[in-house]
């Protein structure tokens, strides 16, 4: 196989990473996967069956939009490593998503709009393959980008905990509420970490710039129990929602509230 482009996406990545042939040769989503992902991504990774459809989402997006395939790209190699049972083969998928989400970090204006979410879900990568340190810069950026993104101090507050970082994590989940105080999953964190009732006061716009997320931490972390396959989730456009679904929080296989929704 050539290392050139499959339906004009570049297969580098996944040639360097030795995994053209094996189970991430087909990598282009399925129908039922593109039925996941956002909605700018089928008109993305198949324009020239939707050319109406791109040009909306081009006039939407700007011109970051034309290197959004990577990203989408990254997004259908997650869901699909959660899918995989040898761990090996789900870090090379995870591995493959980097670096297709690097491709449009490196390429996409500054104040593109999606950048929050591409952020959070190069976070989601790096907190499976278990550089916590990485993880924790992601969400920093995705938060920096957009304060309101909750699922963002979750994870961050689930990857504090993972470290034996219990007051990095109440830190998180206080910054988050103070930036969106109607949230019902940062609440229950911040009782569930021992916060202190009434929640915290919330930021005033005029505050908004002096506030910052807490400061990653690099400690060695503690073992994590290994993360199970879980399904996909549907497609989403808001950066409220989450992107990777999990199992159902609270099972005896899932210690971790990753990506709670209010």
């Amino acid at each position: 196989m050539k290392a050139a482009s499959l339906n004009g996406l570049a297969l580098s990545g996944l040639l360097t990473l030795g995994l053209a042939n094996g189970v991430w040769a087909d990598r282009m989503p399925t129908d039922q996967e593109i039925g996941l992902l956002p909605p700018y991504c089928l008109p993305r990774l198949h324009e020239s069956q939707n050319l109406a459809a791109a040009k909306v989402w081009r006039d939407t997006l700007g011109p970051s939009y034309n290197h959004l395939q990577h990203y989408c790209m990254g997004l259908n190699l997650i869901n699909r490593s959660f899918r995989i049972s040898s761990q090996k083969d789900r870090a090379g998928g995870l591995e493959a998503a980097l670096n297709e989400i690097d491709y449009t970090l490196k390429n996409a204006s500054p104040d593109f709009s999606l950048l929050p979410d591409i952020y959070f879900n190069h976070g989601v990568a790096n907190s499976y393959l278990k550089r916590d340190a990485e993880a924790l810069k992601d969400l920093s950026k995705a938060i920096e980008k957009n304060p309101r993104l909750v699922k963002a101090y979750n994870l961050m507050a689930d990857i504090y905990e993972g470290i034996k970082q219990k007051q990095k994590a109440l830190e998180s989940v206080t910054l988050g509420l103070q930036h969106n105080p109607d949230a019902k999953s940062l609440q229950k964190r911040y009782r569930d970490l021992g916060g202190k009732l009434p929640y915290p006061e919330p930021i005033l716009p005029a505050q908004v710039e002096a506030a910052k997320p807490a400061e990653p931490v690099a400690n060695e972390p503690a073992p994590k129990k290994e993360v199970e396959a879980s399904k996909p989730v549907s497609a989403s456009g808001s950066a409220e929602e989450d992107t990777v679904a999990q199992p159902k929080i609270g099972s005896p296989k899932n210690p971790y509230c990753r990506f709670c929704q209010d």
